[in-house]
């Protein structure tokens, strides 16, 4: 395939990944949204029958129901919560690839414009391909600043 080719195919395709994932992430969101309203107004349902309830065994019950129904409401809400958090976690990856591409090439021109030899270019390029092969690692975690007194003063 030509080089246009190829570039329209990736383009279609990224698109497409791009619909899904959007799509994916709005259907989550909506989908956690009802079953969060649902659980509420099942609660709110279930308090209100076991306030005006006639007798205590049915106010029991109907509360016991709406405890129920609200955890059971907030265990779906929260998978479909994960759901559109792994879907926002794919655009993310599909909006980080312009970035890692644009490293890659400007890694590419260094070498390319540096007076290098042929063993170190080879060196450099192979680093690149296989950093290239092993794609982006995940960011380091925050790691925890120690605090030095410093002398003459006092902690708060």
């Amino acid at each position: 395939m030509e080089l246009a080719a190829l570039w329209d195919t990736t383009h279609a395709r990224l698109d497409l990944y791009h619909q899904i994932a959007t799509g994916q992430a709005k259907t989550s969101f909506r989908n956690a949204q009802i079953a969060m309203g649902a659980g509420f107004l099942l609660l709110v349902l279930f308090a209100g029958i076991a306030l005006w309830a006639s007798t205590t065994a049915v106010a029991i019950v109907a509360g016991g129901l709406g405890a129920v129904s609200a955890a059971l409401a907030g265990y779906v809400a929260k998978t479909f919560i994960r759901s559109q958090e792994a879907a926002a976690t794919h655009l993310r990856s599909y909006f980080d690839q312009p970035l890692e591409l644009s490293r890659y090439l400007a890694a590419e021109r260094l070498v390319a414009d540096g007076d290098l030899t042929q063993e170190q270019r080879g060196e450099i390029l192979s680093a690149l391909v296989q950093a290239m092969v092993a794609g982006p690692q995940p960011p380091a975690p925050p790691q925890a600043v120690a605090v030095v007194p410093v002398p003459g003063q006092q902690g708060a």
